[in-house]
């Protein structure tokens, strides 16, 4: 072996690789000369190697490198030695010397970056091709090969090797003995000068200061590094085939499934490394189970206790603050993934699970949905996939999605597309008309979702039979156990439409209470719930309501809808009224205390249009001087609404003789606001 000092020796590839074996490790860049941008560097490099086999010998200036673990790993020199390599298989295998002395030593040479990276160099020296019976390019036949992966051109670094592997091709193949011109030990026509730096290892400040050009490794190359020791150390891998490890499947089947969605840079480092920290959040939202940390559960504990009169904090509450404090961190920062993230086998095997339910939906994946369901602003012109993975924020809501989802294709033996579509359906109702904003909230989304996906398969037959153990989302969960319970007697179609409207967006006991549905009632007149569907598509699915629905709602009843909120006006010392501020006022309005004067004009509209409405009260109601005259003129005349209430807020006093319209919402005085009698 190589003696454990610095002074330098003066060495050809061909006596390193017999002393020592070389490993490229994880800090070192991908192989650059072999980038299809590097053509100058790279013939320039072929053209002297060329010489010094033909003329004068070429040394190659100084090589780092630091014995860990019985294999080199250079420190400077990556490069050199990796088209050497490349160089000395090409010699070997077009010389017919590839035998298995040859094939032992050369295979001693390989990368540690990528998984990918060290099975192409084993199987190009073990397996190999022959390139000598045909003329074309050798990384042609190389892709060709049954043991080559299509995801390996996806690897910076074999990518690099191929193109450098033609290129020695096209400046060596009409080289006559080759093989013995670079392992001759008497020419020695291609040396450099070899250091092994004794007692420094390869730390990355090391590293940055002798190798500059060096580029830093992502967040999922580190990640990836240190989960794959993890592993080893877990022995989670062991007694597997190679093909089916973590190390393996990185850099292969997985690696085409995220390549579909790389960047404009061809990177899926980014996307591959969200998914990982979006599956470690569904684990902590799923299980009490987080890694130890005496030191920051003394932390937490210290805060709880300093929010708290209790005078004991459990060891229950400590591991519920700290899973959430994880949730939230991998939620703003997915590169803060950590192996203890994945800190047991349970959870790494649901990891692999996921992984490998869509690499094995892989070009379905971005089908699953269908497209009429919609998912309103979850999951525009998209899939629940790529939402999960996109580079900008993932929320809440869109993570619950997904994991809907992902326990679907896992829980199920065979993929039923109605079924699966109704599940979303109820899953996407449920998850719109609750709050899920925080890590806490989260837990409780999936909990729920974690107790109905028992029914996946058959979700409006399991609801009305099921007992639901969470108060997460209670009221939506009980309509959906109401819609359940009528769905197959009436034309669903008509039920997923009025689901579907932008009023609605998944909560239709409003439309059910226009209809006089109860719960309970088998029957429900279908047909009435279709006209009602009519008129909310008509006149309540855009993004805000008109002054038109303001003025009919004056034709209803005792006129008073306006009484459902109440404040003070300071300027001109009077009541505050609102005639519904916007649309999510008019959704909340639709479920208070007062929606009798929306259904009852709902129910108006299935017979009439608005304007016929207007029209036919203001007739009927000419000489009724019961009705405040300034209600009257307020559904006569559009424009006293339009020019004079933007705010949408009136002023009335208790006797209702006056109104004051409120062009904002605090006028300073009263000649800011419009008065009418």
């Amino acid at each position: 072996m190589i003696n454990n000092n610095q002074t330098s020796k003066q060495l050809t590839f061909f006596e390193l690789i017999q002393e020592v074996k070389i490993e490229i490790p994880i800090i070192q860049r991908d192989y650059a000369q072999g980038r299809e941008d590097k053509i100058k560097v790279r013939n320039k490099f072929l053209d002297a190697l060329k010489k010094g086999l033909n003329e004068t010998p070429i040394e190659l200036d100084f090589i780092y490198g630091s014995i860990v673990k019985n294999s080199l790993q250079p420190l400077d020199g990556q490069q050199r030695l990796t088209t050497l390599f490349l160089l000395h298989w090409y010699a070997a295998s077009k010389d017919a010397k590839l035998d298995s002395n040859i094939k032992e030593l050369l295979v001693k040479f390989t990368y540690k970056t990528r998984t990918s990276s060290r099975e192409f160099c084993k199987n190009l020296i073990e397996k190999g091709v022959d390139f000598t019976v045909t003329n074309e390019n050798i990384s042609t036949i190389i892709k060709d090969a049954p043991w080559f992966f299509l995801a390996w051109e996806k690897d910076p670094t074999i990518k690099a090797m191929l193109i450098m592997i033609d290129a020695i091709q096209l400046k060596f193949k009409d080289e006559n003995d080759l093989w013995n011109k670079l392992t001759s030990e008497i020419n020695r026509s291609i040396t450099f000068y070899y250091i092994e730096l004794e007692d420094f290892g390869l730390s990355d400040d090391l590293y940055i200061k002798m190798n500059a050009r060096g580029k830093q490794l992502t967040s999922f190359e580190n990640f990836k590094a240190d989960f794959t020791k993890y592993i080893e150390l877990q022995k989670w891998d062991e007694g597997k085939d190679v093909t089916e490890t973590f190390s393996h499947k990185a850099d292969t089947i997985w690696t085409d499934l995220f390549w579909k969605h790389r960047n404009k840079k061809n990177n899926i480092d980014d996307a591959y490394i969200k998914f990982l920290s979006g599956i470690a959040i569904n684990l902590y939202a799923t299980n009490l189970e987080i890694f130890e940390d005496e030191e920051e559960e003394k932390l937490v504990r210290n805060e709880l206790e300093k929010k708290s009169s209790k005078n004991k904090i459990t060891v229950e509450a400590i591991k519920n603050e700290r899973i959430e404090k994880r949730i939230t961190e991998l939620f703003n920062d997915p590169s803060c993934l950590d192996s203890k993230d994945f800190s047991t086998k349970d959870g790494y095997d649901y990891l692999l699970k996921c992984l490998n339910v869509y690499s094995d939906k892989n070009g379905d994946v971005d089908k699953l949905l269908p497209t009429n369901l919609i998912l309103w602003d979850y999951c525009k012109d998209s899939t629940l996939f790529k939402e999960f993975i996109k580079s900008s924020e993932t929320t809440y809501k869109q993570r619950a999605l997904f994991y809907a989802q992902t326990e679907y294709l896992l829980n199920v033996r065979v993929f039923n597309q109605d079924a699966y579509s109704k599940f979303i359906r109820v899953v996407r109702n449920i998850i719109q008309n609750s709050n899920i904003d925080s890590a806490s909230t989260f837990r409780g989304a999936i909990n729920l979702l974690n107790e109905i996906i028992l029914g996946c398969e058959n979700i409006y037959s399991f609801l009305p039979l099921c007992s639901i153990k969470s108060n997460f989302a209670e009221q939506q969960v009980n309509e959906e156990i109401v819609k359940s319970e009528i769905i197959n007697n009436i034309n669903q179609d008509i039920l997923f439409s009025i689901e579907d409207t932008n009023f609605c967006k998944g909560r239709i006991s409003f439309a059910l209470y226009c209809v006089d549905h109860k719960k309970g009632d088998e029957i429900l007149d279908y047909k009435k719930l279709a006209k009602i569907q009519t008129v909310i598509e008509t006149y309540l699915d855009n993004d805000d309501i008109t002054n038109e629905i303001r003025r009919s709602l004056f034709t209803i009843e005792d006129s008073k809808f306006y009484n459902y909120w109440g404040s003070w006006v300071y300027a001109i010392d009077e009541p505050k009224r609102c005639l519904i501020s916007d649309i999510n006022d008019f959704k909340n309005y639709a479920y208070g205390n007062s929606r009798h004067y929306l259904k009852a004009l709902l129910n108006q509209l299935t017979e009439n249009e608005i304007s016929v409405i207007i029209k036919d009260f203001i007739i009927k109601n000419e000489d009724n001087d019961q009705i405040p005259n300034w209600k009257k003129r307020l559904i006569q005349e559009p424009k006293l609404l339009d020019d004079y209430c933007q705010s949408h807020y009136i002023a009335i006093p208790n006797n209702e003789a006056y109104c004051y319209l409120l062009k904002v919402g605090k006028p300073r005085d009263k000649n800011s606001c419009k008065k009418i009698s």
